[in-house]
Order: structure tokens, then sequence, then C-alpha cells
């Protein structure tokens, strides 16, 4: 009985102690709520790759309105999501943002103005889906690099309407243009470039998937795109093929006419992407000296180095704004920190920089809204 009434005492005293410390202290602060994003109606989504199997992929949206960038924009409008493992593209159609994320397999929806997430196509099996291609408004493809194909869904519905279409080994770059679809087959450079359409550009046929023709002499072909009656593909070369000097013998980009697929014209040069000018007349490129132009309109037009690199960045990517025409450029800084956008703006016939703001892990594809 004793020891009973002790324990009692001992836990009343414990109680009066805490009540007493309860109100001598202040109150616990309320965790506030999240404060909205605001985004803007008008600006760039800039696409974050990050690091292979680190799972973190980002995605960035500057704003114009406020000329401010916003980043993780993807977890941020949604909540418990993310956006996966090595982003590699991305495309606008209509309202809404369709993004490429490789090793996770998926490609991802989310609504331009508000970036909440509207749903996702779930790929399988080795499909890693690579570049993004509009065909028409009910049909979009996707290159799978290492499935040696494309698949082809509905972008309205998200429905996935054919898996696998065949075409060369390890397909990288992929576009449209009426019934036609193109797509660089890489071959991944020396790895595979000894294995039938490698090296080549795959031209299917939208409606039937099948093969019409194939356009060759293209080793480690990345990237093929579509200006008007023209088609360019851009391919590396293969890494193993040195000139006498032991220097890597540079690839080049290749501009054919888009009804016949006659080759035109072959730049050779180093290049490792290439965006149209504002006005189309003109072809930018990027390479390790830094950014390039061709003049297309010009019959003997040569490249020209316009806005050279400094030693201590690493451009990843570029885009030209429609409406000012300024380059955008990607830079990847270390690939292990986070990156930057630099802006460069046209004045008396040189490019200067405009504005920097930081991004996400490896920024890589810019797109306007």
């Amino acid at each position: 009985m004793n020891r009973f009434l002790t324990r009692y005492d001992s836990f009343l005293s414990l109680l009066l102690a805490l009540a007493l410390c309860l109100c001598s202290c202040e109150s616990t602060p309320i965790q506030p709520e999240p404060t909205p994003v605001v985004l803007g109606q008008n600006g760039a989504y800039i696409l974050c790759e990050g690091l292979w199997r680190q799972d973190n992929a980002t995605l960035s949206r500057y704003s114009a309105t406020t000329n401010t960038v916003t980043n993780d924009v993807f977890t941020r409008v949604n909540t418990g999501l993310r956006l996966g493992d090595t982003a590699n593209d991305m495309l606008i159609v209509g309202d809404t943002l369709y993004i490429a994320v490789s090793t996770s397999k998926t490609i991802e929806a989310l609504h331009i103005k508000t970036g909440l997430w509207v749903g996702r196509i779930q790929l399988t099996g080795r499909q890693e889906p690579r570049s993004l291609a509009l065909v028409n408004d009910t049909t979009m493809v996707v290159s799978n690099l290492n499935d040696d194909s494309y698949s082809e869904f509905n972008p309205k519905t998200l429905t996935l309407r054919v898996a696998r279409v065949p075409v060369g080994p390890a397909p990288e770059g992929i576009t449209a243009s009426g019934d036609r679809i193109f797509v660089a087959n890489s071959g991944y450079g020396d790895f595979r470039a000894n294995e039938p359409k490698a090296g080549t550009i795959s031209v299917m046929q939208a409606r039937t998937r099948t093969e019409l023709q194939s356009l060759p002499d293209l080793p480690n072909a990345i990237e093929v795109t579509v200006r008007g009656t023209m088609l360019y593909a851009l391919y590396r070369n293969l890494p193993s093929l040195k000139d006498s000097s032991g220097n890597q013998i540079p690839g080049g980009i290749v501009e054919y006419d888009l009804a016949s697929l006659r080759e035109l014209r072959r730049w050779r040069v180093r290049a490792g992407d290439m965006r149209f000018s504002r006005n189309h007349d003109s072809l930018w490129f990027l390479n390790t000296s830094g950014a390039w132009l061709i003049g297309l309109a010009q019959s003997s037009a040569q490249p020209r180095l316009m806005i050279p690199r400094p030693t201590n960045e690493t451009w990843y990517g570029m885009a030209i704004h429609p409406q000012t025409g300024a380059v955008w450029l990607c830079n990847a800084r270390n690939y292990q920190t986070n990156g930057e956008v630099i802006l460069y703006q046209k004045s008396n016939d040189t490019y200067t920089i405009q504005q920097r703001f930081d991004v996400g892990l490896n920024p890589n594809t810019i797109v306007f809204f």
C-alpha cells in the first residue's frame, strides 16, 4: 500500500511539473501553409536531367512576367510527385507539356500554365523514351534508345497505341513531317557501329509503320529536324576514326530535300545540338568551341562562330527564343552541381550576356510558352 501511494504521489508530482512547464514556455508555433508558387502566364520550361540512376531529374520554370525562376517546379506544384530518373526531352502540344523520362520509362504530362500533373504513359522492358515528336493531333511518337524502336501514343488521351515499332540500333533524335517519321539511329557510336542500319536515318510511313527508305553515311546520327521543304540530320562520327594527326574526324550536318530525300549540302563540323533561328533562315549548333551559325539562305554558307564558350563552362543544350531571337544556353558546369541558363542577346552584330540564372542538375532542353 505504501509503495502504491508513493507511485501515485510521484505521478501527481510529474503531472504538476509538466503543467508548470507548459504554462511557463511559449507555445509551439504552427507550421505555416506552403507559399503558393507564382508561375506567370508566359516564360520557359528548363528540363534538368539529373544523374543516371539517381532519380533526381527536375523541371525549372522561368516566368517572363516576374523575370524569376522556380526550380523543381514539378514537385513544388504537385506535392508527393517526382519527375523521375534521367529526363531527356520535352515537347509542348496545345496546353500540355510532355516529358520523356528515360530510366523511369515514363512520359509525364502536365498543364503548361498551372504546372499541374495530368497523367503519364508507362513503358516497359527495354523501352527507355529518348526523344519526342508530334505526327498529328492524335499521334505522338517517342524513340526508345535501348529497344531499337519507337512507340506511338495518343497525346490527348495518354493512351499507348503501339508499344514497339522496330527501327535501327540505338535510336535518338526523331521528327515527323506529313505521313513520314524520321528516326536517327546512332548505333551508340563505335559500340554498335557494325550492326545493320547503324548510322542511318530510318524513314518510316506513319500510317503503316513500315520503312520507306534509309538515309546512309551518318555514323553516330543523333538528331534530325525539319524546316519547310528541308530535312537536316546531325551526326557525330565514330570516336575511333582518327586523322593522320590522331585527332577524331568530325561528323557533320546534312541538308536534304524533304520531298525527294536527295542530299543537297553537307557541312563537316563537330556538333552536338542544333536549333533554327527565330526566322528559320539560319541554323545554330553547339560544339566545344561555342555556338555557331550557318546562314541557310546562302548557297555557299559556311559555319561562323558567333558566341565563344568560356573554358570554365559546359554548354549542354540550347534554344532560340521565338520572339526575341535571344540564344538560351544550358550550362551543365561540372555535371555534378546545379547548372545554369545563360541568355545571350544580339546587339550591333555581337552577342552579349543579358542574364544568368541557376537551375537544376544538368539542364539539357528548353521550351517556350
